[in-house]
């Protein structure tokens, strides 16, 4: 009962921050800026982009999250994209291990790989050295890797819809799901971009 009490409190924090984050603006990176920015791999500029993604990818990431709890049509209770195993005891968090003092959480639902890399990146200290930039590409490399199911996880969500709706549902007329789904990918192509 208590880790569940844990587990529940600190999730409402969790909440709190990135409602707190995605209600912040995105910073726009044109494609020039960054081939620009990137031509020149020097141990100062490797620093500046790691500052830079360090306060921009938690605003990011928050959105998404965010998004991803108010789909409509009730497709964020759609298996897939719950994705519950239902052998854990509390479904929506449990501790998987602990890397180097932090806590590094698993959670079944791909918004919660939202919720987790938003976490990752806003526990993660001020980068002020090189060793900091290295540290945090560490962090990004395994957010990239926590995301890496999401697209096709996504698509089976949106199957498990067409499925419940039924064939009587002209699915062209499906706007928010449409726009949702252009949003989500168009911002998950820009965060790809920005890590890398």
């Amino acid at each position: 009962m208590a880790a569940k009490k844990l587990c529940e409190s600190f999730s409402k924090g969790l909440i709190e921050e990135v409602q707190k984050w995605g209600s912040m603006k995105q910073t726009g990176v044109s494609l020039r800026y960054m081939m620009e920015f990137g031509s020149t791999p020097t141990d100062k500029n490797l620093l500046i982009s790691a500052q830079f993604l360090h306060k921009e990818l938690p605003i990011r990431i928050a959105r998404r999250a965010i998004e991803l709890q108010t789909l409509p049509y009730a497709l964020s209770q759609k298996p897939a994209i719950l994705k519950v195993n239902n052998s854990l005891p509390f479904s929506f968090i449990s501790l998987l291990l602990i890397d180097g003092g932090r806590l590094l959480w698993w959670r079944p639902k791909v918004r919660d790989w939202y919720l987790d890399s938003f976490r990752d990146l806003r526990s993660f200290p001020e980068i002020k050295d090189k060793i900091n930039e290295l540290e945090f590409t560490e962090i990004i490399k395994m957010i990239k890797v926590r995301h890496n199911n999401v697209v096709p996880t996504m698509a089976l969500g949106i199957q498990q819809l067409k499925k419940s709706l039924g064939p009587k549902v002209d699915y062209k007329d499906l706007d928010e799901i449409h726009q949702f789904l252009d949003r989500f990918y168009m911002s998950r192509i820009g965060i790809r971009m920005l890590i890398g």
